[in-house]
Protein backbone atom coordinates (compact mmCIF):
# COMPACT_ATOMS: atom_id res chain seq x y z
CA UNK A 1 0.00 0.00 0.00
CA UNK A 2 1.33 3.40 -0.93
CA UNK A 3 2.20 5.87 1.81
CA UNK A 4 1.91 9.62 2.14
CA UNK A 5 4.69 10.19 -0.37
CA UNK A 6 2.95 8.31 -3.15
CA UNK A 7 -0.34 10.03 -2.29
CA UNK A 8 1.24 13.29 -3.37
CA UNK A 9 2.25 12.03 -6.83
CA UNK A 10 -1.07 12.92 -8.45
CA UNK A 11 -1.43 16.42 -9.82
CA UNK A 12 -4.78 16.86 -8.10
CA UNK A 13 -3.32 16.02 -4.70
CA UNK A 14 -0.48 18.49 -5.25
CA UNK A 15 -2.90 21.27 -6.21
CA UNK A 16 -5.21 20.57 -3.26
CA UNK A 17 -2.30 20.42 -0.85
CA UNK A 18 -0.75 23.60 -2.22
CA UNK A 19 -3.99 25.57 -1.97
CA UNK A 20 -4.62 24.26 1.53
CA UNK A 21 -1.07 25.20 2.52
CA UNK A 22 -1.52 28.71 1.12
CA UNK A 23 -4.74 29.14 3.05
CA UNK A 24 -3.08 27.83 6.22
CA UNK A 25 -0.22 30.32 5.92
CA UNK A 26 -2.66 33.19 5.44
CA UNK A 27 -4.65 32.14 8.51
CA UNK A 28 -1.72 31.39 10.81
CA UNK A 29 -0.01 34.69 9.95
CA UNK A 30 -2.85 36.56 11.65
CA UNK A 31 -1.17 35.55 14.92
CA UNK A 32 1.57 38.10 14.26
CA UNK A 33 -0.89 41.00 13.97
CA UNK A 34 -3.40 40.20 16.72
CA UNK A 35 -1.10 41.10 19.66
CA UNK A 36 -0.65 44.57 18.17
CA UNK A 37 -4.36 45.32 18.52
CA UNK A 38 -5.13 43.52 21.79
CA UNK A 39 -3.42 45.89 24.23
CA UNK A 40 -3.35 46.78 27.06
CA UNK A 41 -3.95 43.14 27.91
CA UNK A 42 -1.17 40.58 27.73
CA UNK A 43 -0.37 37.92 25.16
CA UNK A 44 -1.41 35.37 27.78
CA UNK A 45 -4.92 36.85 27.93
CA UNK A 46 -5.10 36.76 24.14
CA UNK A 47 -3.96 33.14 24.12
CA UNK A 48 -6.63 32.06 26.60
CA UNK A 49 -9.35 33.78 24.55
CA UNK A 50 -8.00 32.18 21.38
CA UNK A 51 -7.86 28.59 22.55
CA UNK A 52 -11.08 28.75 24.55
CA UNK A 53 -12.76 29.92 21.33
CA UNK A 54 -11.10 27.06 19.43
CA UNK A 55 -12.33 24.53 21.96
CA UNK A 56 -15.88 25.88 22.29
CA UNK A 57 -16.41 26.01 18.52
CA UNK A 58 -15.11 22.44 18.33
CA UNK A 59 -17.55 21.32 21.04
CA UNK A 60 -20.44 22.97 19.19
CA UNK A 61 -19.54 21.08 16.02
CA UNK A 62 -19.68 17.66 17.68
CA UNK A 63 -22.74 18.50 19.81
CA UNK A 64 -25.45 17.99 17.11
CA UNK A 65 -24.64 14.26 16.97
CA UNK A 66 -24.84 13.95 20.74
CA UNK A 67 -21.04 14.13 21.10
CA UNK A 68 -20.80 10.75 19.34
CA UNK A 69 -17.35 11.63 18.01
CA UNK A 70 -16.14 12.00 21.60
CA UNK A 71 -17.81 8.83 22.85
CA UNK A 72 -16.08 6.79 20.17
CA UNK A 73 -12.65 7.85 21.41
CA UNK A 74 -10.55 5.57 23.57
CA UNK A 75 -8.33 6.75 26.41
CA UNK A 76 -5.34 6.48 24.05
CA UNK A 77 -7.16 8.69 21.52
CA UNK A 78 -7.73 11.36 24.16
CA UNK A 79 -4.07 11.23 25.13
CA UNK A 80 -3.02 11.72 21.52
CA UNK A 81 -5.41 14.66 21.03
CA UNK A 82 -4.20 16.40 24.20
CA UNK A 83 -0.60 15.86 23.10
CA UNK A 84 -1.38 17.31 19.68
CA UNK A 85 -3.18 20.25 21.29
CA UNK A 86 -0.22 20.90 23.56
CA UNK A 87 2.61 20.51 21.06
CA UNK A 88 0.91 22.23 18.13
CA UNK A 89 -0.81 25.01 20.05
CA UNK A 90 -0.48 25.57 23.81
CA UNK A 91 3.07 24.39 24.45
CA UNK A 92 4.35 25.83 21.18
CA UNK A 93 2.92 29.24 21.96
CA UNK A 94 4.08 29.12 25.58
CA UNK A 95 7.68 28.45 24.50
CA UNK A 96 7.51 31.29 21.99
CA UNK A 97 5.99 33.76 24.43
CA UNK A 98 8.69 33.00 26.99
CA UNK A 99 11.49 33.17 24.41
CA UNK A 100 10.61 36.53 22.87
CA UNK A 101 11.32 38.70 25.96
CA UNK A 102 14.63 36.90 26.52
CA UNK A 103 16.17 36.97 23.07
CA UNK A 104 13.92 39.17 20.93
CA UNK A 105 11.20 38.43 18.36
CA UNK A 106 13.53 38.55 15.35
CA UNK A 107 15.85 35.86 16.72
CA UNK A 108 12.87 33.68 17.63
CA UNK A 109 11.43 34.09 14.14
CA UNK A 110 14.77 33.11 12.65
CA UNK A 111 14.94 29.90 14.70
CA UNK A 112 11.32 28.86 14.22
CA UNK A 113 11.63 29.75 10.53
CA UNK A 114 13.83 26.67 10.13
CA UNK A 115 10.76 24.45 10.64
CA UNK A 116 10.34 23.70 6.90
CA UNK A 117 13.88 22.37 6.73
CA UNK A 118 13.47 20.24 9.87
CA UNK A 119 10.15 18.88 8.57
CA UNK A 120 11.78 18.01 5.24
CA UNK A 121 14.58 16.09 6.93
CA UNK A 122 12.21 14.18 9.23
CA UNK A 123 9.73 13.56 6.44
CA UNK A 124 12.33 12.22 4.03
CA UNK A 125 13.46 9.70 6.64
CA UNK A 126 9.94 8.30 6.89
CA UNK A 127 9.09 8.35 3.16
CA UNK A 128 12.36 7.13 1.70
CA UNK A 129 12.80 10.11 -0.61
CA UNK A 130 16.52 10.96 -0.92
CA UNK A 131 17.16 14.24 0.86
CA UNK A 132 19.61 15.25 -1.87
CA UNK A 133 16.71 15.81 -4.26
CA UNK A 134 15.39 18.52 -1.97
CA UNK A 135 18.68 20.22 -1.19
CA UNK A 136 18.42 22.97 -3.88
CA UNK A 137 14.89 23.82 -2.74
CA UNK A 138 15.91 23.81 0.92
CA UNK A 139 18.86 26.09 0.12
CA UNK A 140 16.50 28.62 -1.46
CA UNK A 141 14.15 28.40 1.53
CA UNK A 142 16.97 28.88 4.05
CA UNK A 143 18.37 31.85 2.15
CA UNK A 144 14.91 33.35 1.85
CA UNK A 145 14.31 32.95 5.58
CA UNK A 146 17.68 34.52 6.31
CA UNK A 147 16.82 37.55 4.17
CA UNK A 148 13.30 38.01 5.56
CA UNK A 149 14.15 37.48 9.22
CA UNK A 150 17.76 38.65 9.05
CA UNK A 151 16.71 42.25 8.35
CA UNK A 152 14.60 42.32 11.50
CA UNK A 153 17.36 40.62 13.46
CA UNK A 154 19.96 43.21 12.44
CA UNK A 155 17.56 46.05 13.21
CA UNK A 156 16.83 44.62 16.66
CA UNK A 157 20.53 44.22 17.37
CA UNK A 158 21.22 47.82 16.35
CA UNK A 159 18.47 48.94 18.72
CA UNK A 160 19.83 46.81 21.55
CA UNK A 161 16.77 44.54 21.54
CA UNK A 162 18.60 41.23 21.04
CA UNK A 163 21.27 39.59 23.11
CA UNK A 164 19.25 37.86 25.80
CA UNK A 165 20.44 34.75 27.58
CA UNK A 166 20.86 31.34 26.06
CA UNK A 167 17.54 30.29 27.58
CA UNK A 168 15.70 32.36 24.98
CA UNK A 169 17.29 30.50 22.09
CA UNK A 170 16.74 27.16 23.82
CA UNK A 171 13.04 27.96 24.25
CA UNK A 172 12.79 28.95 20.58
CA UNK A 173 14.42 25.67 19.58
CA UNK A 174 12.03 23.89 21.92
CA UNK A 175 9.07 25.55 20.20
CA UNK A 176 10.39 24.42 16.83
CA UNK A 177 10.84 20.84 18.04
CA UNK A 178 7.37 20.78 19.60
CA UNK A 179 5.71 21.85 16.38
CA UNK A 180 7.82 19.50 14.26
CA UNK A 181 6.67 16.63 16.49
CA UNK A 182 3.09 17.85 16.08
CA UNK A 183 3.42 17.97 12.29
CA UNK A 184 4.81 14.45 12.08
CA UNK A 185 2.40 12.89 14.59
CA UNK A 186 -0.64 14.71 13.22
CA UNK A 187 0.10 13.40 9.71
CA UNK A 188 0.51 9.87 11.07
CA UNK A 189 -2.75 10.04 13.01
CA UNK A 190 -4.61 11.33 9.96
CA UNK A 191 -3.20 8.50 7.86
CA UNK A 192 -4.34 5.98 10.46
CA UNK A 193 -7.89 7.38 10.34
CA UNK A 194 -8.85 7.73 6.66
CA UNK A 195 -12.55 7.66 7.52
CA UNK A 196 -12.31 10.70 9.82
CA UNK A 197 -13.00 13.93 7.94
CA UNK A 198 -10.72 16.96 8.34
CA UNK A 199 -13.62 18.83 9.96
CA UNK A 200 -14.13 16.16 12.62
CA UNK A 201 -10.39 15.84 13.22
CA UNK A 202 -10.09 19.61 13.62
CA UNK A 203 -12.92 19.62 16.15
CA UNK A 204 -11.30 16.81 18.12
CA UNK A 205 -7.96 18.63 18.05
CA UNK A 206 -9.66 21.79 19.30
CA UNK A 207 -11.13 19.92 22.25
CA UNK A 208 -7.73 18.40 23.00
CA UNK A 209 -6.20 21.88 22.85
CA UNK A 210 -8.71 23.29 25.33
CA UNK A 211 -7.96 20.43 27.74
CA UNK A 212 -4.23 21.10 27.37
CA UNK A 213 -4.88 24.79 28.02
CA UNK A 214 -6.27 24.24 31.53
CA UNK A 215 -2.90 23.76 33.31
CA UNK A 216 -1.51 26.79 31.46
CA UNK A 217 -4.38 28.95 32.75
CA UNK A 218 -3.54 28.00 36.33
CA UNK A 219 0.20 28.49 35.86
CA UNK A 220 -0.26 31.80 34.04
CA UNK A 221 -2.59 33.17 36.69
CA UNK A 222 -0.25 32.24 39.51
CA UNK A 223 2.77 33.59 37.60
CA UNK A 224 0.96 36.92 36.98
CA UNK A 225 1.10 36.56 33.21
CA UNK A 226 -2.44 37.92 32.95
CA UNK A 227 -3.12 41.64 32.93
CA UNK A 228 -6.70 41.15 34.16
CA UNK A 229 -5.91 41.50 37.92
CA UNK A 230 -4.11 44.81 37.31
CA UNK A 231 -6.44 46.29 34.68
CA UNK A 232 -9.73 44.63 35.49
CA UNK A 233 -12.73 44.34 33.20
CA UNK A 234 -14.49 47.56 34.14
CA UNK A 235 -13.88 49.37 30.86
CA UNK A 236 -14.29 48.61 27.19
CA UNK A 237 -10.63 47.75 26.58
CA UNK A 238 -11.37 44.08 27.32
CA UNK A 239 -13.29 43.92 24.05
CA UNK A 240 -10.03 44.18 22.09
CA UNK A 241 -8.35 40.97 23.29
CA UNK A 242 -11.69 39.16 23.26
CA UNK A 243 -12.35 40.23 19.67
CA UNK A 244 -8.79 39.37 18.64
CA UNK A 245 -9.06 36.04 20.46
CA UNK A 246 -12.30 35.24 18.67
CA UNK A 247 -10.70 36.00 15.30
CA UNK A 248 -7.64 33.89 16.11
CA UNK A 249 -9.73 31.08 17.57
CA UNK A 250 -12.04 30.91 14.57
CA UNK A 251 -9.55 31.62 11.79
CA UNK A 252 -5.97 30.92 12.88
CA UNK A 253 -6.79 27.97 15.15
CA UNK A 254 -9.94 26.32 13.82
CA UNK A 255 -9.86 27.15 10.11
CA UNK A 256 -6.05 26.96 10.07
CA UNK A 257 -6.05 23.49 11.66
CA UNK A 258 -8.69 22.37 9.18
CA UNK A 259 -6.78 23.56 6.11
CA UNK A 260 -3.54 22.14 7.52
CA UNK A 261 -5.24 18.76 7.98
CA UNK A 262 -6.22 18.86 4.31
CA UNK A 263 -2.66 19.70 3.28
CA UNK A 264 -1.20 17.03 5.57
CA UNK A 265 -3.52 14.40 4.10
CA UNK A 266 -2.95 15.43 0.47
CA UNK A 267 0.85 15.69 0.68
CA UNK A 268 3.66 13.80 2.39
CA UNK A 269 4.74 15.50 5.59
CA UNK A 270 8.13 16.45 4.10
CA UNK A 271 6.32 18.36 1.35
CA UNK A 272 3.61 19.84 3.55
CA UNK A 273 6.32 21.16 5.85
CA UNK A 274 7.66 23.35 3.07
CA UNK A 275 4.33 25.15 2.88
CA UNK A 276 4.89 26.60 6.35
CA UNK A 277 6.98 29.30 4.64
CA UNK A 278 3.73 30.88 3.46
CA UNK A 279 3.07 31.88 7.06
CA UNK A 280 6.25 33.99 6.93
CA UNK A 281 5.25 35.52 3.61
CA UNK A 282 1.74 36.43 4.74
CA UNK A 283 3.07 37.78 8.03
CA UNK A 284 5.32 40.08 5.98
CA UNK A 285 2.32 41.22 3.93
CA UNK A 286 0.11 41.79 6.97
CA UNK A 287 2.83 43.71 8.78
CA UNK A 288 3.35 45.95 5.76
CA UNK A 289 -0.39 46.61 5.60
CA UNK A 290 -0.56 47.35 9.31
CA UNK A 291 2.28 49.89 9.29
CA UNK A 292 1.34 51.11 5.79
CA UNK A 293 4.86 50.70 4.55
CA UNK A 294 6.26 48.51 1.79
CA UNK A 295 8.67 45.72 2.78
CA UNK A 296 12.36 46.37 2.21
CA UNK A 297 14.13 45.03 -0.87
CA UNK A 298 15.89 42.26 1.11
CA UNK A 299 12.53 41.18 2.54
CA UNK A 300 10.94 41.14 -0.93
CA UNK A 301 13.89 39.19 -2.32
CA UNK A 302 13.62 36.75 0.58
CA UNK A 303 9.90 36.25 -0.03
CA UNK A 304 10.56 35.51 -3.71
CA UNK A 305 13.23 32.98 -2.74
CA UNK A 306 10.78 31.29 -0.37
CA UNK A 307 8.22 30.95 -3.16
CA UNK A 308 10.92 29.68 -5.52
CA UNK A 309 12.06 27.11 -2.97
CA UNK A 310 8.53 25.78 -2.48
CA UNK A 311 7.99 25.65 -6.25
CA UNK A 312 11.20 23.65 -6.65
CA UNK A 313 10.14 21.25 -3.90
CA UNK A 314 6.74 20.79 -5.55
CA UNK A 315 8.42 19.80 -8.79
CA UNK A 316 10.51 17.22 -6.95
CA UNK A 317 7.46 15.64 -5.36
CA UNK A 318 5.25 15.87 -8.43
CA UNK A 319 7.73 14.62 -11.04
CA UNK A 320 10.55 12.73 -9.31
CA UNK A 321 8.56 9.79 -8.02
CA UNK A 322 9.60 6.91 -10.21
CA UNK A 323 11.40 4.13 -8.42
CA UNK A 324 10.78 5.38 -4.89
CA UNK A 325 9.97 2.39 -2.67
CA UNK A 326 7.01 2.41 -0.34
CA UNK A 327 7.84 3.38 3.25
Amino acid sequence: MKGHYTAAIGRQAVVVGLLAGLATGALWALTFIAPLVSGPYSAFDLTVCRYVTFGMVSLMLVAPEGFAALRRLSRADYQVLVLLGFTGNVGYYLALSLAVPLVGPAAVALVVGCLPVLMAVLGCRTTGLPLGRLMPALAFILLGLALVNGVALLQARAAGGVGGPLWGLLLAVGAMVLWAWYGMRNAAELAARPAVSPVTWTALTGIGTMIALLPLVVIGWLAHWSAVPAIGLAHGAWLRPVAAGLVLGLLSSWAGTWTWSIAARALPVSMAGQLIVFETIFALVYSAMYVRQLPSWPELAGALMLVAGVAMALRVFAAGTAGIPDP
